[in-house]
């Protein structure tokens, strides 16, 4: 039984008290350069994009030394270096020196270590759960994210009310140092490889037709929703004139969606097939993301896209375990992370760009519908 297995209940509670402050950042973040700092959208966009690169710079190489180390020690020495990197922002808010551009390259230093804890701790579900629980594991985890979408942003509201918004970074942190903490009852056998390198996680991606499809889709829909993500925060703020606590609360209603989306998820895949289940998903989000510009149908519009992302993400992260091998998982991973959030930076500068341009309510739209485009990489591809 899943729920029985001890590490796996250990990795999966870490990861979603660090999820939960990191939607915390996602809301204090936007909310610092905005209302601290007075930027507006490309600033925001270009503090996204910093946080996002280090995907595209540290991705590949992320993925050889996470299988030729032990894939535990690296998660949890990644998730202190987070925590006391998102340190520097209140430290230098309360000395006076916060900047943009500091809250740039915090951004930057704290996605890098994102980037080989997150790369680390996919590559250890694979490990401490049996591989006919992957997609139920997968589920579980996506049900940790979705509840972390809906506590993480009315905390992060609140803690923005309470403590001001670089305050409020102070929670993420604590949760990552949860996070390390979790890491070190997790039991697995390491057998770390030294052979290939970075090429391999590459061919295996690409070289197979449905892993390639899957991950291709995500990168799509990523680029969108980094777009998205860039205004929506600042659209509710400037033109709905919503306080920061209102902000969290109604982002959270919204992700409740999310939590039933990745609880139906292993149901309807099994009732449409994975395929079907992953095209209809993809379009039901970007529907979603377009109608938030539609004040009258806001928290509906984010909770339609949440129900439906969270279904989509729980049948694609399995279909690279069942078409890899173990000892790849870690490259594969890198490669995909690579591919898909590299896309990111891009995406959240042409949001700060379009927000600036066209206007945030229009791009809110324009994002929608890019991201439902991203399920024509599916068609008549057979993904199990």
């Amino acid at each position: 039984m899943l729920w029985r297995n001890r590490s796996f209940l250990l990795l999966w509670s870490g990861q979603s008290v660090s999820l939960i402050g990191s939607q915390v950042t996602v809301v204090a973040v936007p909310l610092v350069a905005a209302l601290t700092l007075g930027a507006g959208a490309w600033e925001i966009g270009v503090v996204a994009a910093c946080g996002r690169l280090p995907y595209l710079v540290f991705g590949l190489p992320a993925g050889v030394w996470v299988d030729r180390l032990p894939r535990r020690v690296v998660a949890g020495v990644c998730a202190v270096g987070q925590a006391v990197s998102l340190g520097v922002v209140p430290a230098a808010a309360a000395v006076g020196v916060l900047s943009v551009g500091l809250l740039a390259v915090v951004a930057a230093v704290a996605g890098a270590f994102a980037v080989f804890g997150d790369i680390a701790g996919l590559a250890l579900v694979p490990m401490v759960v049996p591989r006919e629980q992957l997609t139920r594991a997968q589920g579980a985890v996506e049900v940790g994210q979705a509840t972390a979408q809906v506590a993480g942003p009315a905390l992060g509201g609140w803690l923005v009310g309470a403590i001001t918004a670089a305050g409020a970074l102070l929670a993420d942190a604590v949760s990552f140092l949860v996070a390390a903490a979790t890491l070190v009852g997790v039991r697995v056998v390491e057998r770390p490889q030294a052979s290939a390198g970075m090429s391999a996680g590459v061919r295996a991606v690409f070289g197979h037709r449905a892993l390639r499809r899957v991950t291709l889709c995500t990168a799509t829909h990523i680029f969108w929703f980094n777009a998205f993500t860039v205004v929506v925060l600042l659209h509710l703020v400037t033109d709905l004139n919503m306080s920061a606590a209102q902000l969290g609360l109604t982002l959270s209603v919204g992700a409740v969606g999310g939590l039933f989306g990745a609880l139906a998820a292993a149901r309807l895949g099994e009732r449409w097939g994975r395929r079907r289940t992953m095209v209809a998903a993809i379009l039901v989000t970007g529907s979603g993301q377009a109608l938030v510009a539609v004040d009258q149908l806001l928290i509906g519009a984010v909770a339609v896209m949440w129900f439906a992302l969270q279904i989509y993400n729980v049948h694609q992260v399995p279909v690279r375990y069942e078409t890899t091998p173990t000892e790849l998982h870690g490259r594969v991973n890198a490669t995909i992370r690579t591919v898909v959030w590299g896309t990111a930076p891009a995406g959240a500068l042409v949001g700060g760009l379009l927000g600036d341009v066209v206007g945030l309510r229009a791009t809110l739209v324009l994002s929608g519908v890019g991201a439902a485009t991203a399920c024509l990489w599916l068609v008549r591809t057979r993904v199990g």
